[in-house]
């Protein structure tokens, strides 16, 4: 790629990774048809590709659900970029990371970027920045294709810039353009601040947060918002993300004013989504907790009945756990509460919960129809955490989040190899697994702030400590015989790590491919054994 004599000055201007090392490297293979940057594949089309699209998504949605849109999918290839400099070059200055991303708008060719003030402090999470944008794309092919603009254009850019900058807090940064190029003005300003600066009834704030981000793919970063506020908006946020699968069925039951049963595996989130659905029809009134064979519970129905009795009573809402165990009479008496008069009272609400499914419980369990029935109009059906392998990542780091509300310098975020790792694994203990494991990990990591996929797999191992030979230790002229084995090895010019990767495939072969038997036979668990079989893949691949 050529660059004009005059200008070659500008490449090696400001910090690492500078224009020239970001040109230096990029390569294009022709036998592949790829464009990369450091190992990320590029793109490289014209600019009218973006200006077609934001004017289809105007027409086909509208102008605010457009903006939305492109803020979002701007925002969220930011993030990406955040984390592929901090992946790409692991050896940066932490302050070179952050100011990287103007450099990559401009190596991109989106935008100039002329630095007016930028004021941070990572480790108190103070940030403000105001910057100039010259010959932004968005805004100039606006203004080529419909002449001058009433308001601010360039969305996917003022995203993108949200969205790299709050990687790189425990707040969520956002930027917002006060003056366009499309409106006629010399050049865009896009002023950034933390979204405490500017106010949560702020209403580009609230568009932010009510409509940008609330897809489960951007939930992270209104983690890190709630995290600097109270620790019950932060456990907000953790609520909303598990009850995410089945929000349209709870909100039909909460405006339907229905009695319904939640069923899914422990830990999958059963109760919370009772307890969403509470606040969601009563907003306020008594949520009570209960066994199915609980001794208190006919004692709790009594006490139910009298406080519906009286005139302005509370709201109650009775959530009995472990559904299947309720006494025939108890069922009974249920069904003429939700039933009353002929119809489900206004202020009263049952929500049963199993971890059997619905045909289980049809089919095996003691619960006569009349009951199950009366609950089953509309079920709920919480998914495993297996079943959400796209939220998983982000369950972490909301996990994390919470660490960092407590002021401690233990939290940070999940690498990449890290976020891939508890991808593929099972959690059978689901959410509270997910949770231990993730805050196992950061507290023993050696990198707090970065916390590796080998930092999961180590503390997977207290979940699942593998069978192996529990009795004595070998006799010493075995471990002797063993080590002589090894060094002829070593001699041989093989690495230590060459030797235990043959010794991993060897039990896999042994194995018939059965990770978990290998792992058995290696004396690992099954987490760190796959783990260390797929880097072994990566680093061959590598090589």
């Amino acid at each position: 790629m050529k660059t004009n004599r005059d200008e070659r000055d500008l490449l090696d201007r400001g910090g690492r990774p500078t224009l020239a090392d970001m040109l230096d490297r990029m390569t294009f293979s022709p036998s592949r048809g790829s464009i990369d940057l450091n190992g990320a594949r590029m793109v490289l089309s014209r600019a009218t590709f973006g200006a077609d699209l934001q004017d289809e998504l105007v027409r086909r949605f509208g102008e605010h659900e457009a903006m939305v849109l492109l803020l979002r999918l701007g925002y969220r290839n930011g993030r990406e970029d955040a984390e592929f400099v901090r992946r790409a070059w692991p050896n940066l200055d932490i302050g070179d990371a952050f100011t990287a991303g103007t450099r990559i708008h401009m190596v991109t060719g989106t935008v100039r970027v002329e630095t007016l003030h930028n004021d941070f402090d990572f480790k108190s999470d103070r940030f403000s920045g105001d910057f100039l944008w010259h010959d932004s794309v968005e805004a100039s092919e606006y203004a080529r294709r419909h002449g001058r603009a009433t308001k601010p254009v360039c969305w996917a850019q003022t995203g993108y810039a949200a969205g790299y900058a709050s990687s790189f807090f425990r707040k969520l940064i956002l930027y917002k353009e006060v003056s366009c190029a499309a409106m006629g003005d010399k050049s865009c300003r896009v002023v950034g601040k933390t979204v405490d600066d500017w106010g949560k009834d702020d209403p580009f704030v609230r568009t932010f947060l009510e409509e940008v981000l609330v897809t489960r793919a951007e939930i992270s970063p209104r983690i890190r918002t709630n995290a600097l506020t109270k620790g019950s908006e932060n456990a907000g946020v953790l609520e909303d993300m598990i009850v995410a699968p089945v929000r349209h069925e709870l909100d039909r039951l909460a405006m339907a004013g229905l009695s319904t049963i939640v069923t899914g595996p422990d830990g999958a989130g059963c109760f919370k989504a009772a307890a969403w659905l509470h606040e969601k029809r009563f907003s306020s009134g008594q949520l009570h907790r209960v066994h199915g064979a609980s001794d208190s519970l006919p004692d709790l129905l009594r006490s139910i009945r009298q406080t519906l009795a009286k005139k302005s009573a509370r709201e109650q809402t009775l959530v009995i756990e472990t559904l299947e165990d309720l006494p025939v009479e108890t069922q009974l008496e249920l069904v003429d509460l939700i039933h009353a008069d002929g119809a489900a009272p206004n202020n009263f609400m049952l929500v049963g919960i199993s971890h059997l499914s619905l045909a289980q419980l049809q089919r095996d369990s003691g619960l006569r129809g009349e009951f199950l029935h009366a609950l089953s109009i509309l079920p709920v059906a919480m998914p495993s955490l297996a079943a959400r392998e796209d939220d998983i990542s982000l369950f972490g780091d909301i996990y994390l989040s919470h660490l960092s509300t407590r002021q401690t310098e233990i939290g940070g975020h999940l690498a990449q190899d890290a976020r891939h790792f508890i991808r593929e694994q099972d959690w059978p203990g689901n959410l509270p697994q997910l949770r231990s494991t993730i805050l196992r990990a950061a507290l023993r990591s050696a990198t707090p702030n970065s916390i590796t996929a080998d930092d999961i797999a180590g503390a997977l191992d207290f979940d699942d400590t593998p069978d192996g030979d529990t009795g004595s230790a070998p006799d010493p002229a075995q471990i002797e015989a063993h080590w002589q084995a090894v060094c002829a090895l070593l001699d041989h010019g093989l690495s230590i790590d060459d030797v235990i990767a043959r010794i991993e495939r060897r039990a896999l072969s042994e194995a018939q491919g059965n990770i978990s038997a290998a792992a058995r036979r290696l004396g690992l668990t099954r987490a760190k054994l796959d783990y260390r079989l797929k880097a072994q893949d990566n680093t061959a691949t590598d090589g």
